[in-house]
């Protein structure tokens, strides 16, 4: 958990926890194939608790660029959403980073997301989930979010990255 190094957060903790006994378990059987659990340090999902919550997890723009990796990025601001109007908290946005390398072919995996916002914290997690399932902006933005809600931004993220979002002007090419 925490003493293993940064970053020192509960949620890390925990979850390194659970590998940790999965693996001492296993072995203590004599089957090691029976751990399944896995530690992937860069699904480890990050909020500050300020007002608006900021969250993020995966890479960051800056991140992908040192690493070479070009990016496709898919914005939805917050004034678009009819739940954050509804609210009266519309001032954030999702963001979704995607490969966009020539050898991604268009439909590039998740890198990394990042949300300002009330309850950008208790969002997070989904980006999280797509990182580690290796979605695409189609996975995402063809999963069903319910309607009116704060998470389904994160689909409509993934609509401007695909470039089929209809609840944004299109954008000039």
């Amino acid at each position: 958990g925490d003493i293993v190094g940064q970053p020192m957060l509960a949620h890390k903790a925990v979850h390194e926890a659970h590998v940790a006994a999965e693996v001492i378990a296993g072995e203590l059987q004599g089957k090691p194939e029976l751990a399944t659990a896995a530690f992937n340090a860069r699904v480890i999902p990050s909020v500050a608790y300020t007002d608006p919550e900021v969250a993020w997890v995966g890479l960051t723009e800056d991140q992908a660029k040192a690493q070479g990796i070009k990016v496709k990025k898919g914005l939805f601001p917050w004034t678009a959403s009819g739940r954050a109007i509804a609210n009266g908290r519309d001032e954030g946005f999702t963001k979704l980073l995607f490969d966009d390398s020539p050898e991604a072919h268009g439909h590039g995996k998740i890198l990394g997301g990042g949300i300002v916002g009330t309850h950008a914290g208790d969002m997070i997690g989904e980006i999280a989930l797509a990182i580690e399932m290796g979605a695409d902006a189609v996975d995402i933005g063809k999963t069903i979010h319910p309607h009116p809600t704060l998470g389904e931004s994160i689909g409509m993220a993934a609509e401007v990255a695909h470039g089929s979002c209809t609840d944004l002007p299109p954008t000039k090419r």
